[in-house]
């Protein structure tokens, strides 16, 4: 009997031996981190002019898909905003950050910065060092774009629609740089950056018609430029994700301490363009006085029709295509119609403006009267830009040859 006892005293510490051990697996288990993080610096080291910026490109990799929470760690304390990846499913997802140092032009300096992550676990990674060298006796020339369209359509113009601004970190001035505006698939150039050409057919990073300037900087200068070129996009361009990229210095004519920093790009999609007209009134003109009498024109307007869209648009004599009304809007006005217009075609309508029979004492009592021309005020026609239909106003006032007591 006590070698029975003895045994089921083996048995019972053995299992909870067994269960001890069970539920430290399942611990350490649990334990296991569902997130991991890398950070790199792009450059490592630098030297060149001041300030300058250190690119940190990283990831975050989640084992299983909900929210992730972080924001970037420094070495100066810097405080950064709190961002958040949500992930569909389990995978890794791609962070950036830039940190311009050098900004007090302290001849050397080091720094790290790293990823923490904050929800739903607390961890951070690897600190990413850097090292910095200024030497302000060089220049060093860089981009930044400040406005980007989001999509842009085949043969598209987008002129100064663009917002670049042209940057000297150097103390050294710098006359008559290139900057050139490319159409690219990736949101990279190589360094040296390569000279782009025009050409009316796309291909990979074409530089786009009229996207050609030459900017002057001062030393540490920060210069907004104003595009003066057409900028269009190739007609050919297949509808798809791209990027838009200013380039200054393409192929390197200025010795920098930098060449690595001469372009920037920003996302654009560009979409198929399909072929429609785009009515514009092209000149609203006053062309003479009439009778003031019942059934008789007080005023004659002729107006221009301007088509600057790309396909035909369709006749329509015997539809109120073009309207001249009074913006009092009381519907005193005429319209006339319109026949076929092709592209870059016009068609110039006389409009008469008859007695206003309704409320004679108007024509007199509100002067002057302003007269607008609208076309297609019904939208019968399918337009590409319906938002320039509207002419400039002409002030008319009828008293000149109608009785105050009409």
């Amino acid at each position: 009997m006590i070698l029975g006892k003895d045994l089921c005293a083996v048995r019972i510490r053995l299992w909870i031996l067994v269960g001890s051990l069970f539920y430290s697996l399942l611990f350490i288990c649990a334990a296991h981190a569902q997130i991991s993080a890398q950070l790199s610096a792009d450059p490592e080291a630098y030297s060149g002019a001041c300030p300058a910026d250190i690119k940190f490109k990283g990831t975050i990799t989640s084992e299983k898909p909900g929210k992730v929470q972080f924001t970037f760690i420094r070495s100066d304390g810097a405080l950064q905003p709190v961002e958040t990846l949500d992930f569909s499913a389990p995978g890794t997802k791609e962070v950036n950050a830039v940190w311009t140092a050098g900004v007090h032009k302290s001849q050397r300096y080091e720094g790290w910065e790293a990823i923490k992550i904050v929800y739903p676990e607390a961890l951070e990674s690897n600190k990413s060092a850097f090292k910095l060298v200024c030497d302000q006796t060089t220049p060093d020339l860089t981009v930044r774009i400040r406005h980007c369209p989001r999509s842009v359509k085949q043969g598209y113009e987008l002129g100064s629609l663009v917002k670049v601004v042209a940057i000297n970190r150097g103390e050294v001035p710098v006359k008559d740089v290139d900057l050139d505006i490319v159409l690219k698939k990736e949101n990279t150039c190589p360094v040296p950056t390569p000279v782009s050409t025009y050409s009316a057919h796309f291909s990979n990073g074409i530089l786009l018609k009229g996207g050609h300037e030459q900017v002057s900087l001062d030393a540490g200068q920060n210069l907004e430029i104003t595009l003066t070129g057409a900028n269009t996009i190739p007609t050919d361009t297949p509808a798809g994700e791209y990027f838009l990229c200013a380039v200054i210095d393409a192929g390197d004519k200025i010795k920098e301490s930098n060449e690595a920093n001469n372009c920037a790009c920003c996302p654009v999609k560009v979409i198929t363009s399909i072929a429609k007209p785009d009515l514009i009134i092209g000149k609203l003109a006053f062309k003479g006085w009439g009778k003031c009498e019942p059934n008789m024109p007080i005023f004659t307007f002729e107006v221009t029709v301007n088509n600057i869209g790309t396909a035909t648009s369709p006749a329509m004599p015997d539809k109120p295509i073009v309207h001249v009304m009074d913006l009092h809007g009381n519907n005193w006005g005429n319209s006339a119609g319109l026949n076929a217009i092709p592209p870059g075609g016009e068609q110039a309508v006389v409009i008469p403006v008859y007695y206003f029979s309704e409320d004679p004492a108007h024509m007199t009592k509100v002067v002057p009267h302003p007269f607008r021309a609208i076309v297609d005020p019904h939208h019968l026609i399918d337009e590409s830009n319906e938002s320039n239909n509207k002419s400039d106003i002409i002030y008319l006032d009828p008293s000149l040859i109608c009785p105050k007591d009409n």
